[in-house]
């Protein structure tokens, strides 16, 4: 703990003793001249921190909703620059901005670069962390219920992954109305996970479904993924039309693996038969390199003065190869109904082609002043194709395996058609209506061997009218909203609804420059009979907010939304098939706050919170609920002071707790507290 407190001493000594031609703007009204250097006017600011925490309960969880971990931050870091008139060819100005880096959960940098009608540069960097471990080591109720099932069964999926994000864009200004464009975008995706899976193969026997069905194996699965691309347009504007094209070149890398956690691994299924069959070791690797072409045109046109046009064309062409290979084993039930040990493997090496072709029409009218159509038009064609050979060799208490395989050549063929039709009206200033209608037709055909899948093969309308609006008698009153529904012609999933109503509402009191009530209601209605399929969303959002000066601002809020959904399941593999009902209701309510204030100049105090309760359960018919009510409270308070000429010292105290009714294993408290440091220069 000692070595922290040095280090947190060091950083407040360093960012004091920064070189003394930076000079800060605090709240006293000070402001020293721009730095100048390299030609460029400059100016900036950093903060520094260092943040402790101290979790305890269910760390997992912790990270999951928050990840905020201990150590040192640079929080933020902004630097702008203008060159001196006339005195640096290759730039006017720049801007480069960082925040959140040393740990945090999403770390940012931004770097600008503009010469005045000659180029335009910029590069983004971000990082996104995704957390997600629930506690399987828990007694859920199903295991209280039905004594000899142990800890019961849960999701035992986990996942610890990092995304980045990165593009470079050029743009190269050759006149005022032609353009080059040239962009480079990547995006990666790796890190550990865990999920589960069914052991199951290439023509297994009939037997076989059953145990499938009942018995997933945790599996580690690392993954790693990335994707390129490359591009180079070009922009041309000609009176009242504009034109775009791009061209370029995309690829997208996957290899998956999984393996078994330990050896000999029984399955999460609690029932005491797992026992009996427990896995050996497994052995799963998926690659795949897909790559495709771009070509992206659009254009937006005048051709008279009422008439606005609109319009473009992307094509892609995604093709490469895939392969599967798969072993496994262990002990399973034969086709007598006794263990007996076993050994599969099988293997697919597959071609995959997808090409997609999106088109896209539309038009506005302006018919009167204020009275306007629009209507726009998308088809888009979407067909992925794998050819590939597959192969599988089983044994099980047999002196020779069993062999299959096969030449498999599936192909999926989307088509969707959008038309969306609607007006803008203003009969008054105050007063916006967009009554319109959106259809749609969507067309999904499965192949599989040249012969058409007709339970994979469907056709859907759907029609959705709508109508919006927007109110604003004066300044003091305001309201918006809109009433929609659809109606679908066919459902494709169990959970696709055949109609849906909903409306959302927004409204907004400004009873004083000082004070304001703003409340937000949307409602959802969906239902598909014949999967018995309901799904109710109904919620609620008011915030009042009350600013008597720039040194006093109090505000507080209350949301609601009560979700209510059931449907039948079925689970179509293995004898008996079991069909049930689940059912998963919950309200949420949260209460939040907030007050700043500032008592002198340059002393300044900060507290704001939330309390977030959700009640309801969601089980499967005849079990016990698995997931049911929670509370989760989190208060932040901040003080800070403004040093004159040197910079702003800042300390953030956070409380949290988390609390589950039912799971209990995934509770948590923390408390965090973090010292910042920030310099304008």
């Amino acid at each position: 703990m000692r070595s922290k407190y040095r280090f947190i001493a060091s950083i407040a000594a360093l960012v004091v003793l920064l070189p003394t031609t930076l000079r800060a703007q605090d709240s006293d009204g000070y402001e020293a001249p721009p730095i100048t250097f390299g030609n460029f006017t400059n100016q900036g600011s950093v903060t520094f921190g260092y943040r402790f925490t101290d979790v305890t309960g269910y760390k997992p969880m912790y990270f999951e909703l928050l990840d905020l971990r201990p150590g040192p931050r640079l929080m933020d870091f902004n630097l702008f620059g203008e060159a001196v008139t006339g005195t640096n060819p290759f730039a006017d100005s720049y801007a480069l901005s960082m925040s959140g880096l040393g740990g945090d959960p999403f770390p940012t940098a931004q770097l600008a670069v503009t010469k005045n009608k000659v180029y335009d540069f910029r590069m983004n960097w971000r990082q996104s962390y995704y957390n997600w471990n629930q506690n399987d080591n828990v007694v859920l109720p199903i295991a209280a219920a039905a004594p000899g099932l142990g800890t019961g069964l849960t999701d035992n999926h986990n996942w610890a992954t990092v995304r980045k994000f990165g593009s470079a864009d050029f743009t190269l200004h050759a006149t005022n109305r032609l353009r080059f464009t040239f962009n480079y975008y990547r995006t990666s995706d790796n890190g550990p996970t865990y999920t589960t899976c069914s052991l199951d193969f290439l023509d297994s026997p009939s037997y076989w479904g059953g145990f499938a069905r009942a018995n997933p194996y945790y599996l580690y699965a690392p993954l790693t993924d990335e994707t390129n691309r490359f591009t180079g347009g070009v922009d041309y504007t000609y009176d009242s039309w504009s034109f775009h094209y791009n061209l370029g070149y995309q690829t997208f890398t996957e290899n998956i693996s999984l393996n078994n956690v330990t050896s000999p691994e029984l399955s999460i299924n609690p029932i005491a038969s797992s026992t009996l069959e427990p896995l050996t070791s497994t052995s799963w690797s998926q690659f795949r390199r897909l790559t495709t072409p771009i070509s992206e045109f659009s254009f937006v046109g005048k051709p008279r003065s009422k008439l606005e046009l609109r319009g473009g064309y992307l094509f892609y062409r995604y093709r490469g190869p895939v392969t599967f290979d798969q072993s496994a084993t262990g002990v399973a039930p034969g086709s007598t109904g006794a263990a007996a040990p076993y050994t599969f493997s099988q293997t697919a090496r597959d071609t995959v082609t997808e090409p997609d072709n999106i088109l896209n029409l539309g038009f506005t009218y302006h018919i009167t002043d204020w009275w306007s159509l629009n209507a726009d038009y998308r088809y888009s064609r979407m067909t992925s194709e794998g050819i590939g050979n597959l192969g599988s060799l089983f044994s099980q208490n047999t002196p020779t395996a069993t062999a299959s395989s096969g030449t498999d050549d599936i192909i999926w063929r989307d088509a969707l058609s959008d038309l969306d039709v609607n007006f803008d009206i203003t009969p008054i200033r105050t007063l916006v209506i967009r009554p319109g209608v959106h259809f749609m037709k969507a067309d999904v055909v499965s192949i599989n061997d040249g012969v058409t899948d007709p339970g994979l093969t469907l056709e859907t309308k759907t029609a959705m009218p709508e109508i919006s609006f927007g109110y604003q008698p004066s300044k003091i009153f305001s309201i918006r909203g809109d009433l929609h529904s659809f109606d679908n012609g066919a459902s494709y999933t169990a959970i696709t609804p055949h109609t849906q109503v909903g409306g959302h509402l927004v409204t907004r009191l400004q009873f004083t420059p000082k004070l304001s009530f703003e409340d937000e209601m949307n409602v959802s209605n969906s239902k598909f009979l014949d999967t018995n399929y309901h799904s109710n969303v109904h919620s609620n959002a008011s915030t009042l907010s009350y600013s008597l000066n720039e040194r006093f601002s109090i505000f507080g809020g209350f949301s609601y939304m009560s979700y209510f959904a059931q449907g039948d399941i079925v689970y179509a593999r293995g004898t008996p098939p079991l069909n049930d009902l689940l059912r998963d209701q919950e309200v949420d309510r949260v209460w939040q706050g907030g007050v700043e204030a500032k008592p002198t100049k340059r002393l300044g105090l900060r507290l704001s919170g939330n309390f977030d309760r959700s009640t309801g359960l969601g089980q499967i018919s005849g079990e016990p609920p698995a997931y049911g009510p929670l509370t989760w409270p989190m208060v932040t308070g901040t003080v800070y002071y403004s040093l004159p000429k040197a910079g702003r010292l800042s300390i953030d105290l956070q409380r949290t707790y988390y609390i589950e009714q039912i799971v209990t294993g995934n509770n948590f408290q923390a408390n965090l507290l973090t010292i910042r440091w920030t310099r304008d220069f």
